[in-house]
């Protein structure tokens, strides 16, 4: 499955220059524009929907994407089923209208593993955005997939739309990426997340 996985807060790489198998097929499933640069969110595997997943990060970032970069960029952000959520999802949805990316952010709850598979595949970019402890361990953990990343500092919308227009303009860099993915884990050092808490 054509995914990357990512740190603290986090832009990882898929390679945005070659189309994965499978990727053409899982837009026109999902109903998305086969030359749109498509940034994937998850919260699927963080448990509980929560403030800090950072899912709001990534909002910012891909509007600040589409706005100071233009690029044509949208967001999916998938999401677990839990009625415990509601209030996260009511916040996030607010955000989404007060910055007039209604049709540039899909929220879908995977229903069967095809559709999170199509998310994937769909995506040029899997971003995770945590800023609690807990959450950015998992993505720490996730470091051990042979998977491009690239750390960014916490709740920096900024700093992620920046990374992602560096992405979308030099496509070789996120081949590069996605190549010399497997080689990073042994190089990075787990941080004191105390600071993140």
């Amino acid at each position: 499955m054509p995914a990357t996985h990512d740190v603290s807060c986090t832009a990882a790489a898929l390679p945005f220059g070659a189309r994965p198998p499978g990727r053409s097929l899982a837009r026109r499933r999902l109903d998305i524009a086969q030359a749109c640069f498509v940034v994937l969110a998850s919260a699927v595997r963080s448990g509980r929907l929560a403030p800090c997943v950072g899912i709001d990060t990534a909002i910012l970032g891909v509007a600040r994407l589409r706005q100071r970069h233009g690029v044509d960029a949208m967001l999916l952000v998938a999401v677990s089923a839990d009625a415990g959520a509601d209030a996260e999802l009511a916040r996030l949805r607010d955000l989404v209208r007060a910055l007039s990316m209604k049709t540039h952010v899909h929220f879908l709850v995977p229903g069967s593993t095809q559709v999170l598979r199509d998310c994937h595949a769909a995506a040029n970019v899997l971003v995770r955005t945590p800023w609690c402890a807990a959450d950015v361990a998992l993505s720490h953990a996730a470091l051990a997939c042979p998977l491009p990343g690239a750390v960014i500092p916490p709740r920096d919308a900024e700093a992620l739309a920046s990374h992602l227009a560096r992405l979308h303009r030099l496509s070789g860099l996120a081949q590069a990426m996605a190549i010399n993915g497997g080689e990073r884990p042994a190089k990075l050092a787990v941080p004191d997340n105390s600071a993140l808490q």
